[in-house]
């Protein structure tokens, strides 16, 4: 089996296909390694009992939920969402968000890694993360009022650092004078903050910012 996987490698142009069974040739030579110390390291004598008692904690451990699996963990969530509920600090980058996101943000899809594109993903097991992000596309157009013939729409920047900087390169070329809020007066690093002595985010190392102050 390795020297099929080996045998593979030494194509010059490796299909989809290929690297499926890269990874499966791969998963199987892990397992087997996981065997071998399995049966190493753990005594003949481990009785049954013995291992339905450790099955049974591994499952209360992975099963359990979060307030009774770390009770600590939990109360200091519970004081950050008191803290949110009668404080407010006007940050620009933060938001409050629904119910629904954050019921999407504990489901099995915070499992998925899915890099690439729809129907053009570097790993299997995408096809309903795929039917996810289209429906995003769909959705995006539609409250722009676009045509989908016409228009196409990235709905995967996943904070606004990255999709900031996306913008200011298509408007202005290196060292270009751009304006945003001051970091102090409620901005973003990625307005361009800098200090008399530094220059603090990349914005303003790769643009000549100038920050506006709000006035009271």
């Amino acid at each position: 089996m390795l020297q099929a996987t080996i045998q593979i490698f030494k194509s010059a142009m490796i299909s989809r296909r290929a690297l499926f069974k890269i990874n499966n040739l791969l998963l199987y030579h892990v397992h087997q390694v996981q065997k071998v110390l399995f049966t190493q390291l753990v005594p003949r004598s481990f009785s049954t009992t013995t291992n339905r008692m450790a099955n049974a904690d591994i499952s209360k451990t992975l099963n359990a939920n979060l307030w009774d699996s770390d009770p600590e963990l939990w109360d200091i969530i519970k004081k950050e969402k008191r803290r949110q509920i009668t404080g407010i600090e006007l940050i620009a980058s933060e938001n409050f968000t629904t119910l629904p996101v954050l019921q999407c943000l504990s489901t099995c899809l915070h499992n998925k890694y899915s890099e690439g594109l729809p129907g053009e993903r570097y790993y299997g097991g995408n096809e309903y993360i795929d039917q996810i992000e289209r429906l995003a596309q769909k959705r995006s157009l539609e409250a722009f009022n676009l045509d989908p013939e016409q228009w196409g729409v990235n709905v995967q920047p996943y904070s606004g650092s990255p999709t900031n900087f996306a913008v200011y390169t298509a408007v202005a070329e290196p060292h270009g004078r751009i304006m945003g809020l001051d970091l102090p007066d409620g901005g973003h690093l990625t307005h361009g903050f800098f200090t008399q002595s530094k220059k603090v985010s990349a914005t303003s190392l790769f643009f000549e910012s100038l920050p506006y102050k709000v006035l009271f």
